[in-house]
């Protein structure tokens, strides 16, 4: 009955590769060094994140609307951290207001562009028919709403070709990375 109620809810629960996903974050780490890989990570999986806790209060959250709230909320708590940590006034002015060495507003771009590039990779990929016959594309608005997608998920071949593919490149990018560094350091 619970997994009815699952199913009901959020309709594309067990069929949400999130290698792609995971691709985009490692690539960003080459690109934005001073932010942590695990803050860009869990940035690029934020919508999911946030969709498996909402489920439980049956709030919908996968749709591009909500894509959006939680693209913006994200840069907002980023732009906020200074005050939440009660940086003193002086503090501000010395450092600028930065995080992890980079300005604030900059940092909150960074991580607004990595959710919502989710939204991005569900809508290239959606629907997944090849997993889920029934499935369908990501929501406009709500789940219960017109959805949308390139659909390269309708075949297993585009399935693997984008999540394997968008992985290994990013993981190749972060590789590379991390081999650079070492170099520097040696």
């Amino acid at each position: 009955m619970d997994y009815l109620i699952f199913k009901y809810h959020f309709p594309y629960s067990n069929n949400m590769p999130a290698l792609a996903h995971f691709g985009i974050g490692l690539a960003a780490k080459y690109f934005f060094p001073k932010i942590p890989l695990w803050v860009l990570l869990i940035s690029t999986m934020l919508i999911d994140i946030l969709s498996f806790i909402f489920i439980i209060a049956l709030w919908p959250s996968h749709g591009l609307f909500m894509s959006v709230v939680w693209t913006m909320s994200a840069m907002l708590i980023i732009a906020l951290i200074p005050i939440i940590l009660n940086f003193k006034r002086e503090q501000d002015e010395e450092m600028k207001l930065t995080l992890w060495g980079m300005k604030i507003l900059n940092v909150s771009i960074i991580i607004g562009i990595l959710v919502f590039s989710h939204w991005i990779l569900d809508f290239i990929g959606w629907p997944m028919s090849a997993m889920n016959p029934t499935a369908t594309g990501v929501p406009l608005l709500f789940d219960d709403t017109v959805t949308i997608g390139l659909g390269v998920y309708s075949t297993w071949f585009g399935a693997l070709t984008m999540d394997l593919g968008v992985f290994i490149v990013g993981l190749a990018i972060y590789l590379h990375y991390v081999i650079k560094i070492k170099s520097k350091s040696s």
